[in-house]
């Protein structure tokens, strides 16, 4: 049971199949989880406590924000509200009920699912159009258009055709999945790169990423250092290899610089380019620079404590564009102080584990996987919010009970705006 709830929350941390799409999913699988909790007796008087506290900050942060500072309609206010209950309280509940076996079961799922992605994914290679039709034939709700086809485990997205974007939505999103979950893995196995991180390796590979790959390289070095190696040893072996990888790769620098320039054009023609989206019916993309510069040109100062989770609706402009820099996203939905508050969470899990000096290469890591995508709304990372309460380090997959064991191996493996 634990196995099948958690297959549900990675789902929606992922993003990509109906259940993002239609909200009384969300409510149905919160209904699940609750009812396992109540069920097994997970759910204590100390859980219920800590959400209720937690609900207190949050309530009075957007209220305070909207009394005080945005002047928006009680729509906006009623909508932070309404996040906390359909968005929040998921990873709330999942965290409550499987407690200390949360990360175990996180790294279990996920990464079944990763290698799961590699046979579909050299089908892909082979013939994505087939790949399209046995989508387009499952014919799941919102699973199929312009391209784009979800089959639950797999997504294939014709403009990301040599890309693999396993579970999520696109293969940036899925390279953020793959980095969390080889992170959570190696916090539960004392980092050991055993055979289920090679294979999770081989799939952020299969990404194409420039994020994602960014991203590893510092998880290298938080490996590196797990095990003793000495920063001045890194520098000497590894810096002159990074230091070739970035210039020789065109999916690194080449790519950073040019779509750093693109997008700099595109900000200076934004409202000739979205008005010729709009006659095309079309959203227009902003990439990580573009999208960074436009929420800071737009909001400014108010960046610091947000603006509401509907930010898009306080400017016209925005109606018709689509925002793909995860960080200040959202910044723009909670602000600085938000996103303070959720890594100060995520630094008090990951000091459970490791040391304070790999606590802050982790945040970097999340930092870095931001910049790219808005991934910080997504379920996994909300789980952070709460994580560090029930998190048992030296709970390791050996000590699962055999119960759990047996019903993991019998188990079937089957943007955020209200």
């Amino acid at each position: 049971m634990y196995y099948v709830i958690t297959f549900l929350f990675v789902l929606l941390a992922g993003k990509a199949t109906f259940f993002d799409d239609v909200n009384a999913c969300w409510f149905i699988i919160e209904g699940i989880i609750l009812w396992v909790g109540l069920h097994k007796q997970r759910i204590t008087r100390r859980d219920v406590q800590l959400f209720v506290k937690f609900t207190l900050i949050y309530v009075g942060f957007c209220t305070f924000r909207s009394v005080f500072l945005t002047g928006l309609p009680l729509k906006y206010w009623l909508n932070d509200v309404i996040f906390l209950f359909k968005f929040i309280l998921p990873s709330f509940l999942f965290c409550a009920v499987l407690k200390e076996k949360a990360v175990y079961y996180l790294t279990r799922v996920m990464i079944d699912l990763a290698i799961l992605s590699l046979p579909l994914y050299c089908l892909q290679l082979i013939s994505g159009d087939l790949v399209y039709s046995i989508g387009k034939a499952i014919n799941l709700p919102y699973a199929h258009f312009n391209g784009y086809v979800n089959m639950f485990v797999f997504t294939y997205v014709k403009n990301h055709a040599i890309r693999n974007s396993g579970f999520s939505w696109e293969p940036g999103a899925f390279g953020f999945m793959l980095i969390m979950m080889l992170m959570l893995h190696w916090l539960n196995n004392n980092f050991k790169y055993d055979t289920r991180a090679k294979l999770v390796t081989i799939a952020i590979i299969t990404t194409l990423s420039t994020t994602t790959y960014i991203a590893f390289a510092i998880m290298i070095l938080i490996y590196c250092r797990a095990k003793g190696v000495r920063i001045s040893t890194l520098l000497i072996f590894i810096a002159p290899f990074l230091c070739v990888a970035v210039v020789s790769l065109p999916f690194l620098f080449d790519k950073i610089l040019d779509t750093y320039n693109k997008d700099m054009l595109d900000i200076k023609n934004i409202r000739t380019l979205s008005a010729t989206y709009i006659e095309m019916g079309r959203v227009m993309p902003l990439n990580r620079f573009g999208s960074m510069l436009f929420l800071i040109d737009t909001f400014g100062y108010r960046l610091f404590f947000g603006v509401s989770n509907s930010y898009k609706e306080t400017v016209q402009l925005l109606h018709n564009i689509s925002i793909s820099n995860g960080i200040f996203a959202f910044c723009a939905q909670f602000g600085v102080v938000g996103l303070g508050f959720l890594f100060y969470r995520a630094y008090k899990f990951f000091r459970k584990y490791i040391t304070a000096e790999l606590a802050i290469y982790c945040l970097i890591v999340i930092l870095v996987l931001g910049f790219g995508e808005c991934i910080y709304l997504s379920s996994l990372l909300l789980a952070f919010l709460f994580l560090y309460h029930y998190a048992r380090p030296e709970t390791t997959t050996e000590e699962v009970s055999e119960s759990d064991t047996y019903e993991f191996a019998t188990t079937e493996r089957p943007a955020y705006n209200l």
